[in-house]
């Protein structure tokens, strides 16, 4: 590769290939579009920007009856202006206001099949798009009640609309092809959530997961009253085993734990994940201080031979929030692993 390809790293002066630079292209890409998918009133600006775009792109093409050209026109500015209205507005919206989205994007779908039918044009194949939009957004009930929408609302099209030569055949089309569309994204969506939280190495929850769990767990206690408790793990002498055996060993072991351990923990909505490194953090609703010793202690009855762990643990006060949380159960794994250190390996102390 010729060095005209080749680009100094900001501050480093390490070269950087066009191979690197197209990765790293792709990477900041990837990114960009992960947040976006995460925020729905963001992607709403995108999906009703396109809706105006796309009524708009096809006015000029076909000779329209002064009415349905009137229509599309119509449309077009309804388009514009929920797209203002998610532009200035929709981070402050409540979630629930996407579900108007979608069945405003429904009606508006129907409208313009009816306004299509009257120039050969099958708008009707834009549902598809409510579709993917539910099947991003909504749980599994809510996408099933947005197809249904769909399903009814072009009925009334068909039914009440221009002639449409075998109804029934076009229903079944267009219904069939926007639900398979919706089952399959949904299907993807859910191996890509699932993706995002797992840890790849041990198959238990990421940090991500942890930290959304955490909140949503303080959230309900702070709804009920009832007790939470939370353990941080940190494996004695890992990077002496990583050391010694390799890196492998240091896998074997962490998938070894992980396995070991969500056995312990089952039942009882125990939650583990893998914080990072050979960190663990164990989430136990319901558990107080006494509670959370004794499951603490269960991990360490099932630790594999030769293995030691340093735990820390803390219940929540019932009014600090998760990071003081954490916080403090990190403080007490620290000072659990400097009684190891010297030759102290109780529990707690």
């Amino acid at each position: 590769m010729s060095t005209g390809n080749l680009k100094d790293l900001e501050g480093t002066g390490t070269p950087f290939s066009e191979e690197q630079e197209e990765a790293a292209f792709v990477s900041s890409l990837g990114t960009h579009l992960q947040n976006l998918l995460q925020d729905p009133s963001k992607a709403a600006v995108i999906f009703w920007a396109g809706g105006a775009i796309a009524v708009l792109s096809v006015l000029p093409l076909s000779n329209w009856p002064r009415e349905s050209f009137l229509a599309l026109v119509v449309i077009a500015g309804l388009c514009t202006i929920s797209c203002g209205i998610r532009v200035i507005a929709g981070g402050r919206l409540p979630r629930w206001t996407i579900h108007v989205d979608a069945g405003l994007a429904t009606v508006v779908g129907g409208v313009m099949s009816a306004v299509g039918v009257t120039d050969n044009v099958n708008f009707a194949i834009l549902f598809i798009w409510v579709a993917f939009f539910a099947a991003l957004y909504f749980q599994p009930i809510g996408v099933l009640a947005h197809l249904a929408g769909i399903g009814i609302v072009y009925a009334l099209v068909l039914t009440l609309g221009p002639t449409v030569p075998n109804p029934g055949a076009a229903w079944l089309s267009i219904v069939g092809t926007v639900s398979m569309a919706a089952l399959v994204m949904v299907a993807v969506v859910s191996l890509l959530r699932s993706s995002a939280y797992l840890d790849p190495l041990t198959g238990i929850a990421n940090r991500r997961h942890w930290d959304e769990r955490l909140e949503a767990e303080l959230e309900r206690s702070r709804r009920t009253g009832q007790a939470l408790s939370v353990a941080i793990i940190d494996i004695d002498g890992f990077k002496a085993i990583n050391d010694r055996d390799g890196h492998q060993a240091g896998d074997r072991v962490l998938e070894e734990l992980a396995d070991v351990w969500t056995v312990a923990t089952r039942g009882g909505g125990d939650f583990l994940a893998r914080l990072g490194g050979d960190e663990f953090g164990l989430l136990a609703p319901g558990s107080d201080a006494t509670g959370i010793h004794s499951l603490s202690q269960r991990l360490v009855d099932v630790l594999p031979s030769g293995l030691a762990v340093s735990i820390g643990v803390a219940t929540w006060d019932r009014s600090e929030g998760a990071s003081q949380l954490v916080r403090r159960a990190d403080q007490s794994m620290y000072r659990s692993k400097a009684r190891h250190r010297r030759g102290d390996m109780r529990l707690y102390a």
